[in-house]
Parts: structure tokens; C-alpha cells; sequence
């Protein structure tokens, strides 16, 4: 693999592209995160379950309490956090800790190049599969997620079937929208920045969708977050 420093990639974000997940750069990218995951890093701290946990708590104090001033009950909170506890569970590898879109840039030749390392960390495997894959702006799409973790099999020839493998990347997708659900919650509630609430309501979205998926519990205050969501977001940004 060869690594090279660049101030800039150009200004072809993947957030910006038309299609994104087109099969080329699909595989592309999930071959630059299969070669960055296996990387002999010294000293990257480890993202422990505790952590796990605390980032998930985030969902139920900042964005559904605090927020939206919402009641939930002692079953939610140990729902979410027995999400956190299947993640830490999972192999462990170098972890990007936010390997969306935006961070993704198409270089010449159709290659891939990866910026904002500074959270780099040893975590979960499904951790950034699942923020590729489970994409803040658009719909929760499974086929994608199944396609991907195919793609990512036969590049890395690890011994998991593509079941077991998808069903990891959306555990690891529930404890990920659910931490960036509460952080930018929190970005309005402690700095008053507002330009991040409109994208909550596609992340809870494809939250309540992945659970569903999984054949997980249903809870009713997710469905009254959603239905009062939009009003609440779109008052705070005319203001």
C-alpha cells in the first residue's frame, strides 16, 4: 500500500458525486478501508466498550431529553446500550471512526483518498463499514449494505459468512447514528450551531429502519421523535 501526505484532494468529495456508490468506486473504497484496517499502527488507543456505551447514551440525554423533551423509560436506555456491548464485542481493527462520504475523495484514475484521521482509533470492524455503507443523507438501503460486506468478503478473505457480517455493520450502524444523533443534538444545545439539525431526521430515520430490519423491539418514543422532529428543526433555522 502506498501512503503519501497531500494538503488537498481536489473537490471531488464523494458527498458531492452523483452516484456515489457506483460499483467501481464501491469496491475502490472499501478496498482503501480493507488496507488502512490492517495497517501496522503503533499506540492507536482502544475505543472500549464503556466508550461504546457512553457515545450510544447520547441518543436518549442530548438528542431525545434534552432536545426534544422527550420521557423515555429505563427499557430504552438498556436496549441501547446492550447495542454497544454486541459492538465492542466484535473483531477489533484500525478504525477511521468517521469513513463517510465526506471524508471520501475520487482521485484521478478512479482511486479513492481518505482524509481526517485525528480520531483514529482501534475499534470495532463494523464501525466504519457502517459509515460508509448506512449513509446519513439518503434512505437506508439493505441491498447496499449486503453488496458491500460481499465485496468486502472477497477482498479480505475473512472467515465470516455475509449473514453474520451484515448483521455486524448494523449493530454497528444502530450505535453510530445513535451517537451522532446526540452530538448533533449537542452542537445546537452548547454552541448554538444549528446547520447540522436538518440531517437528524434521515438519521433517525434509517435508525428505526436498520431496527426494524434486525427484527429488533419497537419503541414508541422513536416514532413520536420522528413525527415532531421536523416542526421542531425547521423553527430553530428560521429563526
Amino acid at each position: 500500500m502506498e501512503l503519501s501526505l497531500q494538503e488537498d484532494f481536489g473537490n471531488d468529495c464523494l458527498l458531492t458525486l452523483s452516484d456515489p456508490y457506483a460499483t467501481d468506486i464501491l469496491r475502490e473504497t472499501l478496498l482503501q478501508l480493507s488496507l488502512m484496517q490492517c495497517l501496522p499502527i503503533k499506540q492507536l488507543p482502544m475505543l472500549e466498550e464503556q466508550q461504546l456505551i457512553q457515545q450510544s447514551r447520547l441518543m436518549h440525554s442530548a438528542f431525545l431529553e434534552s432536545f426534544l423533551n422527550v420521557s423515555i423509560d429505563q427499557d430504552f436506555i438498556v436496549w441501547l446500550e446492550a447495542i454497544s456491548a454486541a459492538v465492542a464485542n466484535q473483531s477489533q481493527v484500525n478504525c477511521h471512526f468517521d469513513f463517510e462520504r465526506r471524508n471520501l475523495f475520487l482521485l484521478p484514475e478512479r482511486k479513492i483518498g481518505v482524509i481526517d484521521f485525528q480520531d483514529l482509533c482501534i475499534g470495532p470492524l463494523g464501525t466504519d463499514l457502517a459509515a460508509f455503507t448506512v449513509d446519513h443523507y439518503q434512505s437506508f438501503h439493505e441491498s447496499r449494505v449486503h453488496a458491500s460486506c460481499q465485496i468486502f468478503l472477497e477482498l479480505t478473505q475473512m472467515k465470516y459468512n455475509k449473514v453474520d457480517l451484515v448483521e455486524m455493520v448494523l449493530m454497528a450502524a444502530l450505535q453510530r447514528n445513535a451517537r451522532i444523533l446526540g452530538v448533533l443534538s449537542n452542537l445546537y444545545l452548547q454552541q448554538n450551531r444549528s446547520f447540522r439539525l436538518p440531517d437528524l431526521e434521515q438519521i433517525l430515520k434509517n435508525f428505526i429502519d436498520i431496527s426494524a430490519t434486525l427484527n429488533m423491539k419497537t419503541f414508541s418514543i422513536l416514532d413520536d421523535a420522528l413525527s415532531m422532529l421536523p416542526s421542531k428543526v425547521t423553527k430553530i433555522c428560521k429563526q
